[in-house]
């Protein structure tokens, strides 16, 4: 089988069960590609960057975290 017309005849002539297998088949194969093409790489590739050094040492002032959730239930 090479061209599409053949693979859908072959398709047609299984039984529902083998078809809808079929299916399931290549529409997770299709949707890992599509996701393996939208994310061609992960986080982990990025090199590391670096900022200099430290000008003075992280304090307790230093948490922006309160302030971003001030006023949040």
């Amino acid at each position: 089988m090479s061209t599409l017309i053949e693979i859908e005849q072959a398709a047609d002539a299984l039984p529902l069960e083998q078809q809808e297998s079929l299916f399931e088949w290549l529409s997770e194969r299709m949707r890992r590609r599509r996701l393996k093409s939208a994310l061609p790489h992960s986080v982990l590739d990025i090199a590391p960057v670096s900022l200099g050094r430290v000008i003075r040492p992280f304090s307790p002032d230093d948490d922006l975290l309160g302030e971003m959730l001030e006023g949040r239930q």
